[in-house]
């Protein structure tokens, strides 16, 4: 019986280390739960509610993206997530004001696209026909846009309202205007009796992005004006995903007065928050107990490799080790995740610790 279990835990990828983004909150257990205190998910959300600018803090893989996507998730009902992605146009993006600015009117305009596609041509129709286009050559991949946030789809008059300020990011005007229309649309969501929330997840392979001429100076471009900008001119709630490597950085130091709070993701205190993390996963794949489908000894492997990397790497170090073991298992023919099927995915998943 145990066999089938785990052909189906296989079969749903249960521990699958890169899920769909908007399946993040499904998936994740709270840290604030595994670790018993109120210093990650509680703290962000209490902060954001504030309106104040976060900084979620951690290594790669540690869980920043899951703990936003939890904070921030299709339930919440007073806050208003708008992702930014990293996908930008320019890199004058991420360090310029005005063209930050325009990024987010131009970001909401193809959320309410998104979320409303049966008006969107009609409104594009009545912008070319009142307004002078812009061509300017994108680098957005095709396909790669986020989907719009959830509350947007369900508020059909404040999509129609915000389509009417943001469409005038089709035309050619000066740089105090497109910070103003950006504060508009802020100001729009708003006045629905939401907070808005600026979100800006993966940062590190937005200011680490290939090709650019001089990296150092982008970084410190986008630490010195972009959290000024959402501070003093937008003065919006946001969570900024940074990681930990930028901390004692001259360019991140630059952020302090224009960041409010500081929230560091936590590692996994001990075996059974890890074993939780992965009964949570298996939950809806199987109705069999998760302690009777992976061994005592195989736990304590995989725990033990989670512990020696040196930044807390959840998504490599557990979930991709976890389903690769789950993986062998299933290659066996085995009831149970057993030690050797842990030790022979961290060979193959970590060849260089071996």
């Amino acid at each position: 019986m145990s066999a089938d279990a785990l052909l189906a835990l296989r079969d749903a990828h249960v521990f699958d280390p890169a899920p769909r983004h908007d399946e993040l909150y499904l998936l994740h257990v709270p840290f604030d739960e595994l670790t018993g205190s109120a210093a990650c998910e509680a703290a962000l959300g209490a902060a954001l509610r504030r309106g104040e600018r976060v900084a979620l803090v951690g290594g790669s893989g540690a869980g920043k993206s899951s703990v936003i996507s939890s904070v921030l998730n299709p339930l919440v009902e007073d806050l208003a997530p708008l992702p930014v992605p990293v996908a930008i146009e320019q890199p004058e993006v991420a360090t310029s004001p005005v063209a930050f600015a325009g990024h987010l009117v131009r970001t909401v305009a193809r959320y309410v696209e998104h979320a409303h596609p049966d008006s969107a041509e009609e409104a594009r129709d009545r912008a070319r026909r009142t307004t002078k286009q812009v061509h300017e050559p994108r680098r957005e991949r095709a396909g790669r846009f986020s989907v719009a946030p959830s509350w947007l789809g369900v508020r059909v008059e404040l999509a129609t309202e915000l389509r009417s300020v943001s469409d005038r990011a089709r035309v050619d005007r000066p740089g105090q205007q497109v910070i103003e229309e950006a504060r508009a649309i802020l100001e729009t969501v708003e006045a629905h009796g939401l907070r808005p929330v600026i979100v800006l997840d993966d940062t590190d392979k937005w200011l680490r992005a290939p090709g650019l001429p001089d990296p150092e100076r982008h970084l410190a471009g986008f630490f010195s004006q972009v959290p000024r900008l959402l501070a003093e001119q937008l003065s919006v709630a946001a969570v900024l995903a940074v990681h930990e490597h930028y901390l004692d950085q001259p360019a991140y130091r630059a952020s302090a007065g224009f960041l409010d709070a500081t929230v560091q993701v936590p590692p996994l205190p001990d075996r059974n928050s890890l074993q939780r993390v992965l009964a949570h996963r298996a939950a809806g794949a199987t109705e069999e107990p998760f302690d009777w489908l992976v061994t005592e000894p195989a736990l304590e492997s995989l725990m033990e490799h989670y512990r020696r990397g040196p930044a807390r790497d959840l998504r490599r170090r557990v979930l991709f080790v976890a389903h690769t073991a789950l993986a062998r298992a299933c290659d066996e023919g085995a009831d149970v995740i057993a030690f050797r099927h842990l030790e022979l995915a961290i060979s193959e998943c970590a060849p260089d610790e071996r």
